[in-house]
């Protein structure tokens, strides 16, 4: 059983600038992901011609190779040691591979072909590693206030959305053809990269921990990480929780077409759910201060049931319920987002007392990694029980069709985040200085 650290914590340190200048870098990041998930594959496949099998091949194998590099990235950064700290190294280098790749990406010659693609999608997830890993791992060291680790977590949370609102309104805001919307993408996110990257050099300040300890390997360091019980207890949660969450986003656009059948409003309710998720994450940060982050996210995954369990009462033309329903799912999905990394930042940072090894870089590697699997749900659970079920992604379904699609979509998540929040109810809480509730003084081990 775990013992509350007596102390208080220390007080908020961080501007409001400094918080701009920290998140920034979020946006084009996210400006990327959201260009790679939603219009890069049908570019290269339709567009270029270069086949749908073949592109979802060479990008499943970029995910399982991200999968590989992100603990590796992790852990060298961790155990980096330069006077610029052993972030800033990584990410020195890290935006100008990630601008060079996302341009290549974005931006193929005449005749680009399967080649072209292996190899700018190869650089791509390599730099994106390179860049993210090292740059997210700042939040979860650099502060001392357990409440201010989350407001870092929703800075990047709400950058991320800004991203995604800009990449997704670009092409249809501009009436641009798609080769020229992911032309002017790339070029926003390469000005938008170098520009955050010199604002946050020059602006947030950054807790350099001395590490007085010789350098270890890998698989001791993963060793000393896996040793955490709250750590392994907290990602099992944060994997029950992207499993339902995957399923719920994995399946939107078909439930928006085929059981609301409103395909025409699809671009419409995937940003009102992104907006959402900006929106409501002050509730949570206040949920989580007043009471616990625990509490916080326990909230979040109840009030997300109740909206899925109204998809179960939807049909054609319920549009209205359909809004309500986007927004609920990307106010669970903020909080999904903001505080599972609050909870890491305050096992990683009292885990790390002065001297000891620096381990951040892979505590959050690895959370990644597990994010990444789990959003792989949808193709390996629901798409092979839709086609067994005859579903036409095309044409009519069955009412019995639809509705195996709906309990995919809402009931199944239910389930699964049901049991998520038993676990979420067994996280080890100790208190801060002011009494409250708090993973912050969790012993790794």
């Amino acid at each position: 059983m775990t013992k509350p650290n007596p102390q208080p914590e220390q007080a908020p340190s961080f501007t409001i600038w400094q918080l701009f200048s920290y998140g920034l870098l979020t946006a084009p990041i996210a400006m990327a992901g959201f260009a790679l998930v939603m219009f890069i594959p049908t570019f290269y496949a339709a567009d270029l011609g270069l086949g749908f099998a073949a592109v979802g091949a060479i990008f499943v194998a970029g995910r399982l190779f991200d999968v590989v590099t992100d603990p590796i990235i992790g852990h060298l950064s961790d155990e980096t040691r330069s006077r610029f700290g052993p972030r800033k190294p990584w990410m020195l280098v890290g935006v100008p591979g990630f601008a060079i790749a996302v341009y290549m990406l974005l931006s193929p010659p005449d005749g680009a072909g399967l080649g072209y693609l292996m190899a700018a999608s190869a650089l791509y997830f390599l730099f994106y590693t390179v860049l993210d890993v090292p740059y997210s791992s700042i939040g979860l060291e650099v502060s001392p206030h357990i409440h201010e680790r989350s407001v870092l977590a929703s800075s990047k949370a709400s950058f991320q959305v800004i991203g995604a609102l800009t990449a997704a309104a670009l092409p249809f805001a501009l009436a641009l053809p798609v080769a020229a919307a992911l032309s002017l993408t790339a070029k926003v996110i390469i000005i938008t990269s170098v520009l955050a990257l010199l604002l946050f050099f020059a602006v947030v300040p950054i807790r350099n921990r001395e590490v007085t300890v010789a350098k270890t390997g890998f698989f001791s360091s993963f060793k000393m990480i896996w040793a955490s019980k709250p750590y392994r207890h907290l990602i099992l949660c944060f994997l029950i929780v992207q499993a339902a969450n995957a399923l719920t986003a994995g399946l939107m656009v078909l439930f928006i077409t085929h059981v609301v059948v409103a395909a025409d409003l699809i671009g419409l309710f995937m940003g009102l759910m992104l907006l959402s998720t900006a929106l409501f994450l002050p509730l949570w940060f206040i949920l989580s201060k007043r009471l616990s982050k625990r509490f916080a996210w326990q909230t979040s995954i109840l009030t997300c049931c109740v909206g899925l369990a109204g998809a179960l009462l939807l049909g054609p033309g319920d549009v209205v319920g359909a809004v309500i329903l986007s927004m609920v799912v990307g106010a669970s999905f903020g909080c999904d987002a903001v505080m599972p990394t609050s909870l890491l930042a305050d096992i990683v940072y009292t885990g790390e007392r002065d001297g000891k090894n620096r381990l951040g870089g892979l505590f959050l590697a690895l959370k990644n990694s597990v994010s990444k699997l789990a959003f792989v749900v949808p193709m390996g659970l629901a798409f092979p029980v839709l086609d067994l079920v005859g579903f036409d992604e095309a044409g009519q379904n069955t009412p019995s069709q639809l509705m195996t699609l709906t309990l995919l979509y809402a009931l199944l998540p239910i389930a699964i985040r049901l049991v998520a929040f038993a676990l979420v109810r067994r996280l080890p809480l100790a208190t801060d200085g002011a009494g409250h509730e708090s993973t912050a003084q969790v012993k790794l081990a």
